[in-house]
């Protein structure tokens, strides 16, 4: 008897799971908006998975010591537009352990940058990030640390400043493509569908 009721509200809880998620609309993305910006690396967004751009020294406009530290321990992978653009999500293609640590970051109205996502030990050489709100915004960057500690390579730095303190080529990050998009309207059944 008991075994009859478990399996009768296994069935019913199965059969509504099933209702809700089939409910739940896929969304439609938008052209990659990334391919209209300028770029600190034009091959950042060129559309090419064969090419391969780099981050740059961050170059900031205030002169105080957090600014300094920021541009001293952090590199960027900057994107910006004259008009404002809509992101809700966030792909980025690099090659397995090149962006194991960073930060999705856009400028606000006031020119403060504000971070949407902080990711660490990302050993996928596809980022996906969906924002649970659309952002809309001049400016888009990837603030990659200089150097980092690694678990996966048995705990040592992957790359270290040099005696003279000149950046070395391995703390800038090479990243094949940053694609940006936006969630289209989805169409109702009393619209009329393009055909």
């Amino acid at each position: 008897m008991q075994m009859k009721l478990l399996v009768l509200a296994y069935c019913c809880i199965l059969s509504l799971s099933g209702c809700i998620l089939a409910s739940t609309p896929s969304l439609n993305w938008s052209e990659n908006v990334a391919l209209i910006a300028a770029s600190s690396d034009s091959r950042l967004n060129d559309d090419n998975m064969y090419t391969q751009g780099e981050t740059s020294i961050i170059r900031e406009d205030a002169r105080d010591i957090a600014s300094q530290q920021e541009s001293d321990n952090f590199t960027e992978a900057l994107l910006s537009w004259n008009i404002p653009q809509t992101i809700q999500q966030v792909v980025i293609k690099a090659k397995e352990g090149q962006l194991e640590f960073f930060e999705i970051q856009y400028m606000d109205d006031e020119g403060e940058w504000i971070t949407v996502k902080e990711v660490r030990d990302n050993m996928r050489s596809v980022y996906k990030y969906t924002l649970g709100k659309p952002v809309v915004t001049k400016k888009f960057r990837l603030k990659v640390p200089r150097r980092w500690d690694s678990r996966h390579v048995g705990g040592q730095s992957r790359s270290r400043r040099s005696e003279t303190g000149a950046p070395a080529m391995a703390e800038f990050r090479k990243i094949q493509e940053i694609e940006l998009f936006y969630a289209l309207p989805t169409p109702t059944e009393s619209e009329p569908t393009m055909q």
